[in-house]
């Protein structure tokens, strides 16, 4: 069943990230007024980070329901190779073909191997030059953690009891936030490393995870009934900590994300769900359902993934980098945005949306008996 909230969570991430992208990334740091602008805007960046809670609270809650399907990675895997693989394999054709066009630009190039984006470890390489290559291609990064984690947590779930996967999903989340500190103090040079490797950034995809394990077993999901309204007090203060963390942020950047802002994010956003869960009349709920939010989070993969290629060919089709000096360089990137958007709805309404219907098709099989107990769980 399909949580519209869900869907406008994604069109919240997603606009963060834009607006991080169109506004506050390209503001030049020349004035008292840009400077703060920029630095307020950088909180969009998290919009990764709302993204990967959101990723595992998915990904997890679908495996832990199909893990005794007998085509149980037949079918997940599958259903997402048709979901992720055709708008990042245009991307790639459409990135390749511009940099055999434009030689090594800022935006295009082959400072990371192609190999390295048609196997999903661009991020190794995001580290190994502490950069983050092509513009035009850089937040694949995040589409890399995501497969990973894809392709490694379906055994984990497969093989794990589910008595046991709630304090591995804790361990391993830990673990993440702890190495992830622990990498930025002895390399605090490569500040790359701990932003982009798959195995300092699982503590988000965990928490999500845990979240949809809480919400599938009758006695945790009735203790966080029960203190729901804590639950949303709590999300209300982390979000009131927002200001201190920009400030934090625009002090120690490094220090800021890879001690204790990650960790913060995560939890703000696990709250975050949380509480549209538990609390479905609130008015975030309502605003999560409101139809542009939802349209934005259906098409939002394609527009993340390609808005950085459209503002590229903006600015490279006037011989200029991207940034806000002027009226025209307005004008350029809204003329990106525009296209992006566009090209997203159409990828999604001719390619995507076709491509998903099919992977629905494919069924997970259960015996009689499981069919029974799963729509039983469900009706709870």
């Amino acid at each position: 069943m399909r949580v519209a909230e869900i869907d406008g969570l994604r069109g919240i991430a997603v606009l963060l990230v834009l607006v991080w992208h169109f506004i506050g990334a390209v503001l030049p740091s020349t004035t008292a007024l840009s400077t703060v602008v920029s630095a307020l805007f950088i909180f969009g960046r998290t919009g990764v980070d709302l993204f990967f809670v959101l990723s595992g609270f998915l990904i997890i809650g679908i495996l832990t329901d199909n893990k005794d399907s007998s085509n149980y990675f037949r079918v997940f895997f599958a259903r997402r190779a048709l979901r992720i693989l055709p708008p990042y394999a245009m991307l790639l054709i459409v990135f390749w073909g511009l940099t055999a066009l434009f030689g090594k630009t800022y935006y295009f190039g082959n400072q990371i191997p192609w190999w390295s984006y048609t196997t999903f470890t661009q991020n190794w390489y995001i580290i190994k030059l502490n950069d983050w290559g092509p513009a035009a291609a850089s937040v694949t990064w995040s589409v890399a953690i995501e497969e990973q984690f894809y392709i490694v947590f379906p055994v984990i779930v497969y093989l794990i009891p589910r008595r046991h996967l709630f304090p591995l999903l804790i361990c391993i989340g830990t673990s993440s936030i702890l190495a992830r500190a622990a990498c930025f103090l002895l390399y605090p040079q490569n500040a790359f490393a701990p932003y982009v490797a798959t195995c300092l950034r699982l503590d988000g995809l965990c928490a999500g995870g845990l979240l949809a394990i809480a919400f599938r077993d009758d006695g945790l999901r009735q203790k966080l009934s029960a203190c729901r309204s804590f639950l949303r007090q709590a999300n209300i203060a982390f979000a009131a900590i927002i200001p201190f963390f920009l400030l934090a942020l625009h002090w120690h950047p490094g220090a800021t994300m890879y001690y204790w802002g990650h960790t913060y994010l995560t939890i703000m956003y696990c709250l975050t769900l949380a509480t549209i869960l538990l609390v479905p009349d609130s008015r975030l709920c309502g605003l999560l359902r409101a139809g542009s939010l939802r349209a934005l989070g259906t098409i939002s993969y394609s527009v993340y993934l390609f808005h950085p290629l459209f503002i590229g060919l903006a600015f490279s089709a006037v011989g200029k980098r991207e940034e806000l000096n002027s009226g025209s360089d307005a004008l350029l990137l809204a003329l990106a945005m525009v296209i992006t958007l566009i090209f997203a709805k159409g990828s999604y309404v001719f390619i995507e949306s076709k491509l998903v219907a099919l992977g629905h098709r494919l069924r997970y099989l259960r015996t009689p008996e499981q069919a029974v107990l799963l729509s039983s769980e469900m009706l709870k």
